[in-house]
């Protein structure tokens, strides 16, 4: 499943395109990106293994998300940081193990240096997680892009 703006869920083009690849669009709802997050990962984790993943990390690659999902046997969250403070994938084991506590993701810093250390403190001490070793660039801002460019990154399809 996708989880979209509110809005996007009314595009007959989105919901077209969700269905070509056998998925369906979600509603984000209201909050801050920390409980939309929060609500996303707690309906789909219901299922087993979820993911929210960025939309804006060009070098994302399938062997990123199989390192979370692979992750996910040794803890019940992971994280895949950027080089930015912040992180470009969340991820809760789900099913039976659940989604994240109360308070997850509340009170964080979002958009700059302190929104992973955060968001990490946001969970309870002893709370099972792993932090992925990559860190990848997010482009948030236009310096982003301009620092991703000078060192030869290039958006494409992955495969």
């Amino acid at each position: 499943r996708a989880v979209t703006p509110d809005a996007a869920r009314r595009r007959a083009d989105l919901r077209a395109l969700a269905r070509g690849v056998g998925a369906g669009l979600v509603a984000q709802g209201e909050g801050d990106l920390g409980a939309r997050m929060a609500r996303a990962l707690a309906v789909q984790g219901r299922r087993g293994p979820a993911l929210v993943v960025g939309t804006d990390v060009p070098e994302l690659a399938p062997r990123h998300v199989a390192a979370a999902l692979a992750g996910l046997r040794r803890a019940r969250t992971v994280f895949g940081p950027a080089e930015d403070g912040g992180y470009w994938l969340v991820g809760v084991r789900g099913g039976a193990q659940g989604s994240l506590p109360p308070g997850a993701l509340e009170h964080v810093r979002w958009s700059g240096p302190h929104a992973l250390a955060d968001s990490r403190a946001s969970l309870p001490p002893g709370w099972p997680v792993l932090v992925l070793t990559e860190r990848l660039a997010d482009l948030d801002e236009g310096n982003d892009w301009t620092r991703f460019s000078a060192r030869g990154g290039r958006i494409g399809v992955v495969g």
